[in-house]
């Protein structure tokens, strides 16, 4: 490699690149690389040069295309100027070395110090929220956009109720938005997730009292309250909007969405939109076996010793959906998900953001987005795209750096049509008279 391509940036470096995440991300990037009318540079970054050449020649042979030449860069957490020897070669990274609550910070700090873009996709509700904390200000004043869950959780919610407004006439008041799972065909063995994803999932249900406390600095501001409240339904019940059994689902997208709309109340004085968010199955038996195994994580995970069981024997608290062992493919690409969003609001519009509406809601929207694997394949598609859009779409950014959740960041840029074109699908199923929706 010739000094000038050392020293040239790239536009992309996948950070955590040998990992499971990561060889999703690098076959994503290596085949969008290729469309037509899509140039980008990208590179890969990881503590072993020998293992990132390893998975850049196991991805060339699985998606037949050479990868000879892809720029390979040694960077390593525990050594600071590593990490910010690879923050100066890229204009965006990816991270995709998780659990973040560990492992997220030092990457985020050298890229913001380097004035070098960072996506990642952490769905580590009290991660997010603290870094917006401790570099929002700092991310701004350097002109660095820093951006979460730029994954199935959140994008999907978070950019379909940005979607929603910006299709729906009138002012959007609430949306509920309902997930739901299901494998196509015969079911493979093996679990369905991977194990880190269980190790996040256990670390934010036992750092609740934390996040209060980062809240409590994080918006010292309580919004003002919006009329109708939107209210949720605590107990699970059958959904006329799912022809399906649902029951809350209090995970990452409801508070990142909920970031969103308050940047969009603050700064651009938009009437913020309320969201509840469910989990839709389609048998009762399915709804009880589920809220039994998620009463017993969830009581466990507040106890040290309970957390440990719970790390040890992932597979038996999980109901059989992880274990240690790595998910098959065969297993992840069967997954198919949807996220089903039904909004209420209003024709009209008011003068401004706090003027209360004296009439109840008489307009309904219900959008679905959906797709494949979520959990790896899916996942990659979407953060890939981010940060190509990010490249391309720069101008179309909020007109500062700083940390934001996704929707908010790519509101007004091409990120939509980019995932509608790639099998993350944004449909508007309704928009109509409320009445006529009965």
């Amino acid at each position: 490699m010739t000094t000038h391509e050392v020293n040239q940036k790239l536009d992309i470096v996948i950070f955590g690149a040998t990992g499971f995440t990561g060889k999703f991300v690098i076959r994503t990037i290596a085949k969008l690389s290729k469309t037509k009318n899509r140039q980008f540079t990208w590179g890969v970054a990881g503590r072993s040069e020998e293992k990132l050449k390893q998975i850049l020649s196991d991805c060339a042979n699985q998606i037949e295309i050479s990868l000879d030449g892809i720029p390979v860069i040694v960077a390593d957490l525990k050594q600071e100027e590593s990490l910010k020897g690879m923050a100066r070669r890229a204009r965006v990274i990816i991270n995709c070395c998780g659990p973040f609550v560990y492992f997220g910070e030092p990457v985020l700090r050298a890229c913001i110090e380097e004035g070098t873009h960072h996506l990642d996709v952490s769905a580590e509700v009290h991660y997010m929220e603290e870094m917006q904390l401790k570099y929002h200000k700092q991310a701004e004043e350097k002109g660095v956009y820093v951006i979460s869950a730029c994954a199935y959780q959140s994008i999907p919610v978070d950019l379909g109720i940005v979607y929603m407004q910006q299709h729906f006439t009138g002012t959007l008041n609430s949306v509920e938005a309902y997930l739901e799972y299901w494998e196509e065909g015969n079911s493979a063995p093996g679990s369905a997730f991977n194990y880190s994803t269980w190790e996040s999932a256990i670390y934010v249900l036992a750092n609740a009292k934390t996040l209060e406390k980062i809240r409590s600095k994080l918006f010292p501001r309580r919004l003002p309250d919006f009329e109708p409240k939107l209210q949720m339904k605590m107990l699970p019940h059958k959904s006329e909007v799912m022809n399906s059994w649902v029951f809350p689902f209090d995970g990452t997208d409801r508070p990142v969405v909920q970031r969103s709309q308050r940047y969009f109340y603050e700064r651009h004085s938009k009437r913020p939109v309320q969201i509840e968010t469910y989990f839709s199955v389609k048998s009762f038996t399915q709804l009880l076996l589920i809220n039994i195994f998620a009463l017993l994580v969830l009581v466990l995970s507040k106890f040290s010793i309970g957390r440990k069981l719970l790390l040890k024997y992932p597979e038996t608290f999980s109901g059989g959906l992880i274990n240690r062992t790595t998910p098959s493919e065969e297993k992840t690409e069967n997954i198919r998900f949807s996220m089903t969003l039904y909004g209420e609001g209003w024709e009209e519009k008011l003068p401004d953001a706090d003027h209360q509406y004296s009439t109840t809601p008489n307009q309904v929207i219900t959008v679905k987005v959906s797709g494949r694997n979520p959990g790896y394949g899916g996942t990659a598609i979407i953060l890939v795209l981010a940060a190509i859009t990010l490249v391309s779409d720069i101008d179309k950014m909020p007109s500062k750096g700083g940390v934001y959740p996704p929707g908010y960041a790519f509101a007004n840029t091409s990120l939509a049509d980019k995932l509608n074109e790639n099998g993350v699908k944004f449909e508007i199923l309704q928009n109509e008279e409320l009445s006529k929706s009965k």
